[in-house]
């Protein structure tokens, strides 16, 4: 067997709606198409995949028989972040001053790639990382922010 690579992330939450808000709104990830799955859920693309797939911890019978009984917790549990790989820094920066998402700008040392970090509303950590080309191409560093990461 061979990955090839993390196909997409799940979350769990008892707050649906702003979670899917959040993910389109903020970051920028796009509603698309999710099988006819036995329970609320939405799937959120980014260049055409399914990266993201949000589920409602519902307490049916058919989330349980799908993916097993779990409790929704606030944070990440084990899992320390979510990164995301993208482009546009400035723009991204403004955005996400407009909708009042704290954040915090770091520059990986060496390999001088910009990360963004914040938290969605569940308090997952996510990173944003973009690279030396977009970096490049900003006018102004996008540092700044009040958030924590």
């Amino acid at each position: 067997m061979t990955i090839h690579a993390i196909d997409h992330v799940t979350l769990r939450t008892d707050q649906l709606e702003q979670t899917i808000a959040f993910y389109r709104d903020a970051i920028g990830l796009q509603e698309g198409r999710r099988p006819p799955f036995p329970f609320p859920g939405c799937w959120l693309y980014a260049g055409g995949r399914p990266l993201l797939h949000i589920v409602a911890n519902t307490q049916g019978e058919g989330l349980t028989d799908y993916l097993g009984r779990r409790e929704t917790e606030q944070g990440s549990g084990c899992i320390d972040h979510i990164s995301l790989s993208a482009s546009d820094p400035v723009e991204t920066r403004a955005r996400l001053l407009r909708l009042e998402v704290p954040f915090v700008s770091r520059v990986i040392p060496e390999r001088n790639e910009l990360q963004l970090f914040l938290r969605d509303n569940n308090g997952v950590p996510v990173e944003l990382l973009f690279t030396q080309t977009d970096i490049d191409q900003r006018d102004n560093p996008p540092t700044g922010g009040d958030g924590d990461e």
